[in-house]
């Protein structure tokens, strides 16, 4: 081949590359080569293709041998074929059982109870995280179906078409779940009177398109014969699939009703497109019955801005606003993450992430919740531990192997544990525990007790932090730092540095703390699934002592007000006095504490008190320090990053420098990330990327390929073996997104840069 006929063979590969779709068989008969033309294909194996067996169309039971050269024929298959799985393919998922771990050594009981855990686990998570996100749109749904349902428009907007603009923030990812809610009531409230059609801005490009879906899903999701030739309307008539005619002749058949018009992210549509289909309902209402629904980011104002003055005055609307993401996502995180009926905790260096990616991403609260379930998955599925979750009594000899107990001392919070009692002293408890297995399976049993004891007494510290309304953190933050740290009201500074904000409480705002507390105490916090501290000398204990602080606080306030003073403490900000001084024409400023009465002594005393006892009921232990920790907590980010935050860039470049991780073959490994002539041919063509610019003539290219793998070199490759896995190298590089043809010149590629 000569350089003219290379450089054309070049120039055609980069203007098109799918014509070079070739596979070619190296294999030999009668001294001829035959090529195989496989166009649907984007990468090429260079090897030589088996022959097919292919079946016919007239019999499922006869076969035919296609000719060696000739790709195998493919038949369309009409829908009502794929409609119905084939035989083969009717499995159940459920009858599955999980893959034994422990290189195979677990017991099928072992695994078939990791099982049944996750699938009575994760179902529950699932219906409250459900119910939040019902609950959290509810007062907003109302207002919605309530402006639909009211009859306010026909009064006082008479001939426009009512609309309901919903500022959702800007956080575009709630809309989703907004409106397919508002769908949901509307069909159980509209009892098959109501059609809601929901557009977005990527599937409507023009006018038709739009009619087309609205139409369609007006209609009940009904298709028509094909193309445009139409549907059947009533009395035998044909109408086109975009015609409103035939929407209304469908609605009259079922007895009337309304058909609602969602815009999800109105500011993505075109402000034309918006018009025409408003000035259509408009034109239509006497016939139809439209409603519309905006969803905007920003406000009524802009969006208002955007619209051409005819199409505002034939909308009469009203602005309805719903909860923030922020506040949604944190009802979600205390339901599902935090509260009691979550099993698995939710680690906090991966709850971090998870919070960071739903602010950074705007993502939506279905993001947050696939990845709360990818976690459930990955412990329960990869970790064997997660067997001893269940109760202590089901834990039997067929669950707890020798390779569980052996798997547990390999724990880091077992070894912690086993450091610490030889610290304390107690010896042969640490040597039990690392020798006897019935001693070890004993606390292993035990843990159960231990986890929920745990659970309460960090809900219990949680929901009389945020009793107190003097945290400035929010509740996600102060979650993460009662796993990481601790909660102790002595740190200072910290997330839980309390004691100067309630020792500086006015003697009202004391009493209104006390009570708040005592509410808490008494009926728990509804959102944790937390429900007080129940029936018992503790909690009786704790409403008399609160009874009796608020009873004195209350008498020391009608004692002031009859002396006519004003009641305070030494903390307060009232008995600090400023105090000027003038020595030898010099000022000097001090400060003195005002002098106290007896009613201000004893009000202290309350506040310290409280403070006190306060303190006894707030408390708990880093989750790290708890022994086996790592059965009930998942704090593992690889998995999560790799699924969820993917980089394929990075990774491409990886496997391309480096294609021995990979591959694992001898003739990558004496590479050692340099450029020898047996790598792999994309990876070759890599390296040569590497170093050059920004433009790299494809002549050139080719020149320093065929150096390291030609016949002159030790693979010594033929020229044409060589050009077919340039090629393939070269398209491979432009699949992956590394280079493109550059506009300048028609024998060069431009490099492409991974975001």
């Amino acid at each position: 081949m000569n350089t003219f006929t290379r450089q054309r063979v070049l120039s055609t590969l980069l203007s098109n590359p799918r014509s070079f779709c070739l596979e070619i068989k190296m294999a030999e008969f009668d001294d001829t080569s035959l090529f195989q033309e496989d166009d649907h294909r984007v990468a090429y194996m260079f090897t030589a293709p088996p022959i097919t067996t292919a079946a016919t169309n007239t019999s499922p039971t006869t076969t035919t041998k296609s000719a060696p050269g000739r790709p195998a024929k493919r038949r369309r298959v009409s829908e009502k074929d794929t409609a119905a799985p084939l035989p083969a393919q009717e499995k159940d998922d459920e009858g599955r059982q999980w893959p034994r771990l422990f290189n195979g050594l677990e017991s099928p009981s072992a695994a078939d109870l990791r099982k049944k855990t996750y699938e009575s686990a994760w179902p529950v998570l699932e219906s409250e995280i459900e119910s939040v996100l019902r609950d959290a749109n509810r007062q907003t749904l109302e207002e919605v179906v309530e402006f639909l349902n009211s009859d306010v428009h026909e009064c006082e907007g008479r001939g426009r078409v009512p609309a309901g603009f919903i500022i959702t923030g800007p956080n575009i990812a709630g809309q989703d779940l907004l409106f397919s809610q508002l769908g949901d009531v509307l069909a159980e409230l509209g009892e098959g009177r109501v059609r809601f059609v929901r557009l977005r801005a990527g599937e409507v490009g023009n006018l038709k398109g739009g009619l087309k879906r609205i139409v369609r899903e007006g209609m009940g999701g009904q298709e028509g014969g094909g193309g445009e030739d139409g549907r059947m309307g009533g009395g035998g008539r044909r109408y086109l699939d975009y015609d409103l005619e035939a929407l209304r002749m469908e609605m009259e058949g079922r007895g009337g009703g309304r058909v609602v018009v969602a815009f999800q992210d109105s500011e993505a549509f075109d402000t034309g497109l918006v018009g025409e289909l408003v000035g259509l309902f408009h034109s239509w209402q006497d016939r139809i019955q439209f409603s519309v629904l905006f969803g905007i980011a920003t406000s009524v104002e802009l969006f208002q801005a955007r619209l051409l003055k005819a199409t505002a005055r034939q909308l009469y609307g009203a602005q309805f606003d719903v909860v923030q993401a922020n506040a949604v996502l944190e009802s979600v995180i205390m339901a599902a993450v935090v509260g009691t009926k979550a099993q698995l905790r939710i680690g906090p260096g991966l709850l971090r992430k998870l919070v960071r990616r739903q602010q950074e991403q705007v993502a939506g609260v279905g993001a947050f919740v696939s990845s709360l379930k990818y976690a459930y998955m990955n412990h329960f599925y990869a970790n064997p531990l997660s067997a001893l979750l269940v109760d202590g009594q089901k834990l039997g000899k067929e669950i707890l192997q020798p390779e569980h107990l052996e798997a547990v001392r390999m724990l880091e919070s077992f070894k912690s544990h086993v450091e610490q009692s030889v610290e304390d002293g107690r010896l042969d408890h640490a040597r039990l525990l690392l020798e006897n297995d019935d001693y070890l399976k004993g606390r292993i049993n035990r843990q159960a007790a231990k986890r929920q004891q745990y659970l309460g007494k960090l809900l219990q510290s949680l929901a009389l932090v945020i009793a107190t309304e003097h945290s400035k953190r929010s509740f996600v933050e102060l979650y993460e730092a009662a796993l990481e740290e601790g909660i102790s009201l002595d740190q200072s500074p910290g997330p839980f540095d309390l004691g100067d904000a309630i020792k500086r409480s006015t003697p009202e705002e004391l009493i209104g703390l006390i009570k708040r507390v005592m509410t808490v105490v008494v009926d728990g916090n509804p959102s944790l699934h937390w429900n007080g501290m129940g029936i018992g000398q503790d909690a009786e204990a704790a409403i008399d002592k609160f009874e009796a602080l608020r009873a004195d606080v209350e008498r020391l306030i009608e004692t002031s007000k009859k002396k006519k003073t004003s009641l305070k403490s030494k903390y307060s900000s009232q008995s600090r006095v400023l105090r000027t001084t003038v020595v030898a024409q010099k000022v000097q400023l001090s400060r003195d504490t005002a002098t106290l009465t007896e009613e201000d002594n004893a009000f202290t005393a309350a506040i310290d008190d409280f403070f006190a006892f306060f303190k006894t009921l707030v408390g708990c232990e880093p989750l790290s320090n708890l022994f086996l920790n790592e059965v009930w907590q998942y704090d593992y980010h690889l998995p999560y990053e790799d699924v969820f935050v993917p980089r394929p860039g990075a990774t491409f470049a990886r496997a391309l420098s480096r294609p021995h991780d990979y591959l694992g073959c001898a003739c990558c490994d004496k590479a050692n990330c340099s450029m020898v002539g047996t790598l792999p041919a994309t990876s070759i063509l890599y390296h040569l990327y590497s170093e050059a610019g920004a433009s790299i003539n494809v002549a050139d290219l080719w020149a320093a390929y065929y150096a390291l793998v030609g016949e002159d070199s030790e693979i010594g490759m033929d020229e044409r073996s060589a050009l077919v896995l340039f090629y393939r190298g070269l398209a491979e590089m432009r699949a992956m997104g590394f280079v493109k043809q550059s506009k300048k010149k028609a024998d060069h590629i431009a490099k492409l840069k991974w975001l």
